[in-house]
């Protein structure tokens, strides 16, 4: 199978570094909030204006590109399904990471150092933008399963492949016709040597 991963909030824990910095910051520049973590977006969770998330992201970004934590199993488990055949495309829609500058190639930079450090097996990996979505990678790719975190994501790419809804509290409604929930990454190699063993089943009939 070939696999798509994203990075944000499924190979790294995005919600537990916002949660954390974010709140942080806006203390530090007496911004007052109030927390609901079941928004999608993280000015909607904080009850704050867009712009200071913009501001925030853009101080932090290089910060958060080298600091942030791996989840659980992620490196062991890529390693795993590499093993077993599988080809797995990492594509992420980092913020800045396709901005035509310094600050941008950096971010690129520190997002491959960061996969190196922490072992992440991948054979391939893409940088989206607005003019280059996730879609066009996953249809260019022939991605035949995609993990992902991001519900507007989640709902997009269902249309075409099954999405392994990596679960957070903004995502507990994606649900409906492919959109498998997933509590970690055990969990997913579980569902894909699953999704696997039918497909191999379904060849072998033919």
């Amino acid at each position: 199978m070939i696999i798509g991963i994203d990075i944000d909030g499924v190979l790294c824990n995005l919600n537990g570094y916002v949660h954390k910095y974010f709140k942080k910051y806006l203390e530090e520049n007496n911004i007052p909030y109030k927390f609901d973590k079941t928004k999608e977006y993280f000015n909607d969770q904080f009850h704050v204006e867009k712009d200071y998330e913009i501001d925030f992201w853009r101080a932090v970004s290089l910060h958060y590109a080298k600091k942030v934590v791996m989840k659980n199993q992620a490196n062991l488990v890529t390693h795993k399904l590499h093993k077993e055949g599988h080809k797995l495309i990492i594509v992420t829609s980092r913020l800045y990471s396709t901005e035509d500058s310094d600050f941008g190639r950096k971010i690129q930079e520190l997002v491959l150092q960061w996969l190196e450090k922490h072992k992440i097996y991948y054979d391939k990996i893409f940088f989206c933008d607005e003019k280059i979505g996730k879609l066009d990678v996953i249809k260019e790719q022939k991605i035949d399963v995609m993990i992902d975190d991001s519900l507007r994501n989640i709902n997009e790419i269902s249309e075409i492949i099954p999405v392994f809804v990596f679960r957070n509290s903004a995502n507990r409604k994606a649900k409906g016709k492919n959109k498998i929930i997933v509590n970690g990454w055990k969990d997913i190699y579980k569902n894909i040597s699953k999704m696997s063993k039918a497909q191999n089943k379904e060849k072998t009939l033919k």
